[in-house]
């Protein structure tokens, strides 16, 4: 694959043209456009122009013209522009630079100078794609990573508790809400995005403690005895116990706050909540979160000892003082969430949980006018939320993620998970389990007829893991650039035994 970078060069003149690709050299790929008229549709069939050289003075549509439509569609951002002219006028540079140049040279060219800004200017829009592209990666790990836990957590309590499940992931929801909620009324808990990740994370392992609570207690149909609810407020204690007795240092943020809403959700604003008694502000904000949304979410929810609350009554009985003591400022958060909890329990919750942090970098990064602009950040995003749907989609079974960019392969196998690299040659996915070269090849023809517009494939071969031969589906759906036409840049897939 040719992967030298496309210029293209806008001149109205064929020698003034010629003259800069010798100038340049055989380092790049040329297109030539006569006019500006030429250099629009070129650039809007999406044709991955790397640089465009712009000549100011032409027939039909000038440079100047060029800009302002480049400028209007955004895509000036993403195609670094070169203005080229003979003119050196400070008024003619003024408005080309205002139009979004990177940079502007003049006539008679000078070669070195032509070279050098050509250079860095591809390498200063490399490195703003390649950070975008960090971003991007390093949201997507957060956010699954959250989500695993999340899943393994719901997985773990519901395997003993069927209402834990449902529980949990309600709470996470409700926390986040909340939490944003809270930053918009009042400046007294300075929270800022990374706490409100954190603690949102956290709010998950809430009632990890319930993992040692006998099951004729925790699942018990009717009400508990004075003994029995004596038993199961041990959860908090022994949630926090869990946390302190995992092998992490107790000063990690993650760690330190898990503990703390462990231990402490069941605390109330006025000192009557268990286990330490905790008073007003003596309760970590983490916690008091925590505590009020784990109520409305209990009083709302049916249990096997009794009917759920319609929401208005939850919400009036908590603001009424019904289920304890809550901090007013919370309270007033509840209040004017009541519309979008409504929403969370009928299920009406967008679906899109992971928006918030997403949007907040891509913000960022288009706050910043060295980076690309917004059509780049967005794309991307658009390409990590279809990832992220896919595995949502399919979450339990076994799953495949191959990045293009960086030869990397996770297989993540119930019990194992294996990492190989492309060209490795110590690695052989297809032998290592057991697939023959027919049935490889097969996949590897259906994935090259793969495009934009048909991105899946479904097969079923037969292949050996954890030493057991058997027929397994296997579902393939391919990542493409939103930038480069026709260019995969990833495959995800998922596969599960044939039943």
């Amino acid at each position: 694959m040719d992967k030298k970078q496309k210029i293209l060069i806008v001149d109205d003149a064929k020698f003034n043209r010629d003259i800069l690709k010798e100038i340049l050299g055989d380092t790049y790929n040329y297109l030539e456009a006569e006019n500006g008229n030429q250099a629009i549709q070129m650039i809007g069939e999406n044709i991955g122009i790397d640089l465009m050289l712009l000549d100011i003075n032409m027939p039909q549509m000038n440079g100047f013209e060029v800009l302002e439509i480049m400028k209007r569609s955004q895509c000036i951002a993403e195609t670094p522009v070169i203005m080229i002219s003979s003119e050196d006028a400070v008024n003619t540079m003024r408005k080309a630079y205002e139009l979004g140049i990177t940079d502007y040279i003049t006539r008679p060219f000078d070669s070195v100078i032509v070279k050098k800004r050509v250079q860095n200017t591809l390498g200063l829009y490399m490195n703003q794609k390649h950070l975008i592209n960090v971003v991007y990666d390093q949201v997507y790990e957060k956010e699954e990573n959250n989500n695993i836990m999340i899943q393994i957590m719901s997985n773990i309590l519901g395997s003993r508790n069927s209402e834990s499940r449902e529980h949990i992931l309600h709470i996470k929801t409700a926390t986040e809400m909340m939490l944003r909620q809270l930053v918009k009324v009042t400046d007294a808990y300075p929270l800022t995005e990374a706490d409100i990740a954190l603690i949102t994370t956290a709010s998950s392992l809430h009632d990890i403690g319930k993992i040692r609570i006998p099951e004729e207690i925790l699942n018990k149909p009717g009400r508990l005895t004075d003994e029995e609810f004596k038993i199961m407020k041990n959860h908090s204690e022994l949630g926090a116990a869990i946390i302190k007795d995992m092998d992490f240092p107790q000063d990690y943020p993650l760690v330190h706050t898990a503990w703390e809403i462990c231990r402490w959700h069941h605390e109330r604003w006025d000192g009557k909540g268990y286990p330490d008694g905790l008073k007003g502000e003596e309760i970590p904000i983490s916690a008091q979160v925590v505590a009020i949304v784990d109520v409305y979410d209990a009083l709302t929810s049916e249990r096997c000892y009794k009917k759920a609350f319609d929401h208005d009554t939850a919400i009036q009985m908590i603001l009424d003082g019904q289920c304890g003591q809550f901090n007013p400022i919370l309270l007033k958060c509840l209040k004017e969430l009541s519309i979008q909890l409504s929403k969370m329990l009928n299920k009406e919750m967008d679906d899109n949980k992971y928006s918030h942090e997403i949007q907040r970098l891509s913000n960022e990064i288009l706050s910043d006018k060295s980076l690309p602009s917004q059509i780049y950040s967005q794309s991307l995003v658009k390409v990590m939320q279809e990832k992220i749907d896919f595995f949502k989609s399919n979450s339990g079974m076994n799953s495949i993620d191959y990045n293009a960019a960086s030869g990397q392969l996770t297989i993540l196998n119930g019990n194992q998970q294996i990492l190989c690299q492309r060209n490795n040659p110590k690695i052989d996915l297809f032998k290592e389990f057991g697939v023959n070269e027919e049935d490889a090849q097969y996949i590897r023809v259906l994935l090259h007829q793969t495009s934009v517009q048909n991105k899946e494939i479904s097969v079923q071969i037969k292949a050996t893991v954890e030493n057991n031969s058997q027929m397994y589906k296997i579902k393939l759906h391919t990542l493409w650039s939103p930038m480069k036409k026709d260019v995969c840049i990833g495959i995800i897939g998922y596969f599960d035994t044939v039943k």
